[in-house]
């Protein structure tokens, strides 16, 4: 880390005014000789923050906070202290390594400049080859992403021609520093012969939190050959180095800093496309591990940004692995205010397939939903075993037991304990609860309670439960099919393979609208066309279990249970396009946008 001479930091300090550097960050008033505003350090709506040019600091009454221009950076925007000198020195248009005191590690800060030159070289060579590409330009248009985003995020591409070797050789570039970054590789079988190690890849470059290059991925572009036994790796990338680890760093970090140094939510996403896709969906701040499992270096990085971020990877069943394996993870380095949330896809959804076929709208209300590290833990593990006989719900609280000793922080710890302890004393009276003999009265209040509570209003994960339910009340209750046919047709679901089994019952009932609905086996018929899997989360033992009292109803209750969850559904419905009407007018604020947002809201009002 740099340090810096008194005079240059003097220097930075006379050609920079107080309030114009805060006044970036902060809305300042000028009231007599100094500035006034809302405290940027903690919510307030009389402003107690003022800010002094003559005396070159701030003070900030609510909070006693008080400094100069450097402290202002490394409190609001938890920069160290060569970063915010750094910072600094380029607003007041300094070259910030005129002022690095010289010392022993010169000879270290100048490999590392070296090989930064080296990553920036390469960084401008792709981004060229990029305008020069038509199959990377075709893929780009066929995964829609924007010419304002590729610019951004300054995407490249490598041809397989060896292109970078030869425009380091052409301009008598350092090949050696190419080699240390691992952009160009040695032979094997010639020492004397190299070649780029990116070839026919969309590049990514890889960039600290000062939005420095230290690396870069890549992305094959050639097709799959289903006859060869070679596989190549869809994304690969550069090699460790003196200024990229791979298990410490995370995927644009510098991006979704840029607009708020701490942001409330800080996504994390399994993959660049990922990444790349809800940027230009205004999901600003998200960022990706570089092609492994999540670290706990990269859970540790994330956390200096934000206290409680949230994970939201694949809903196909490595996603969700990787999910589990990632909590348990963040368990294991705990401390008192920092934990994680996770956000659940529905089944084979990636967070790219889902923005693009769901809107931005529907993304944020599903994200608001996110789970806490606890409750995730515990769902998790309760939904993965059958939980029916005694013997079972022993080994549930065995392993939940054994899950908190993994928890190093000692006051972390007790309190996992002691809320895993409740809810197992909770669990043990439902059972015991259960096995007594249940009034009919009560399946109506459990029902009723069950259809209005919010785990059935959720949208998406959550609300898979309630459409789990419906599809469940209409194969064990065909009467239902037979007298709301025609609204089973119009059920707008949020999950695709639950519609798909909606209209697949619908199909056949009509086909068979000759023969008597008691006798016709639509379980067996839906596993005979294919729908195993989807029957057997429909059947969950879990979901059977938790919503016993519901299923085992009278026939009057269930009906009126079912249309109850039939007008949910379609006030979810109306939510979504409104939500993602609301979305498009901030996005793009024009007479057309406008009109839709009040047509939808006012059939919305109406049907109320």
């Amino acid at each position: 880390m740099p340090r810096y001479s008194k005079d240059f930091i003097a220097e930075i300090k006379s050609r920079l005014k107080v309030s114009d550097v805060i006044g970036k960050f902060v809305k300042l008033t000028q009231r007599g000789n100094e500035y006034v505003g809302l405290s940027p350090f903690k919510n307030e709506k009389t402003p107690s923050f003022t800010v002094n040019d003559e005396k070159e600091f701030y003070h900030c009454f609510s909070s006693a906070e008080h400094g100069n221009i450097f402290t202002f950076l490394m409190k609001h925007k938890n920069m160290t202290y060569p970063d915010s000198i750094e910072y600094l020195a380029k607003q007041a248009g300094l070259d910030p390594r005129i002022g690095i005191v010289k010392g022993d590690r010169d000879e270290d800060f100048q490999v590392y400049d070296d090989l930064r030159k080296m990553l920036n070289e390469a960084k401008e060579y792709y981004k060229r080859s990029l305008k020069e590409s038509t199959l990377a330009k075709e893929y780009i248009d066929k995964r829609g992403i924007d010419k304002k985003v590729i610019e951004k995020f300054q995407i490249g591409f490598a041809d397989n021609k060896n292109g970078l070797l030869k425009y380091i050789n052409e301009n008598n570039l350092n090949l050696e520093n190419a080699l240390k970054l691992g952009l160009i590789k040695k032979s094997t079988k010639d020492e004397n012969k190299f070649y780029d190690f990116f070839r026919n890849r969309l590049i990514f470059p890889i960039m600290d939190y000062k939005s420095n290059v230290i690396a870069f991925g890549g992305r094959t572009l050639n097709k799959e050959n289903a006859n060869s036994d070679y596989k190549e790796a869809k994304y690969i990338n550069s090699s460790e180095s003196a200024v990229f680890k791979k298990s410490f760093n995370l995927f644009n970090i510098d991006l979704s800093l840029e607009e708020n140094r701490l942001p409330k939510d800080l996504l994390i996403v399994e993959g660049y496309t990922d990444v790349i896709s809800l940027y230009q969906n205004n999901f600003k701040s998200v960022v990706a591990p570089l092609g492994t499992a999540l670290t706990k270096f990269q859970i540790e990085k994330a956390w200096k940004y934000c206290k409680n971020p949230i994970i939201i990877f694949d809903g196909d069943e490595a996603g969700k692995k990787a999910s589990l394996r990632a909590a348990m993870l963040a368990l294991s380095i705990l401390k008192p205010d920092y934990s994680m949330r996770f956000c659940t896809l529905p089944e084979n959804d990636d967070p790219d397939d889902f923005v693009n076929n769901n809107g931005s709208a529907a993304l944020k209300k599903l994200i608001s939903k996110s789970e806490i590290l606890s409750d995730y833990i515990w769902s998790n593990e309760y939904s993965r075993f059958d939980l029916s006989s005694p013997e079972q719900k022993a080994g549930f609280e065995k392993r939940i037991k054994q899950i908190i000793p993994e928890i190093k922080d000692s006051i972390v710890r007790a309190y996992y304990k002691k809320d895993y302890s409740e809810r197992l004393y909770n669990l043990r009276k439902t059972y015991e609860a259960n096995q007594e003999y249940i009034p009919k009265n009560r399946f109506s209040r459990v029902t009723r309670e069950t259809v209005m509570s919010e785990r059935a209003n959720r949208h998406s994960a959550d609300s898979i439960v309630r459409e789990k339910l419906m599809i469940l009340l209409i194969i064990e209750n065909p009467f239902l099919i037979s007298r709301y046919l025609e609204e089973l047709g119009l059920i707008n679901f949020s999950n695709i393979e639950l519609s798909k089994v909606c209209s697949r019952i619908v199909e056949y009932i009509v086909l068979n609208d000759d023969k008597s609905l008691e006798n016709l086996d639509i379980k067996s018929y839906l596993i005979e066309e294919g729908f195993q899997q989807q029957i057997v989360d429909i059947y969950n033992p879990s979901l059977l279990n938790t919503y016993q009292p519901l299923l085992k109803n009278s026939e009057q209750e269930v009906e009126r249970s079912f249309l109850e969850f039939l007008d949910l559904q379609n006030k979810f419905a109306e939510n979504k396009d409104i939500d993602q009407a609301a979305v498009d007018l901030e996005e793009n604020m024009n007479e057309e946008n406008f009109e839709k947002f009040l047509k939808l809201k006012k059939e919305s009002l109406n049907k109320n």
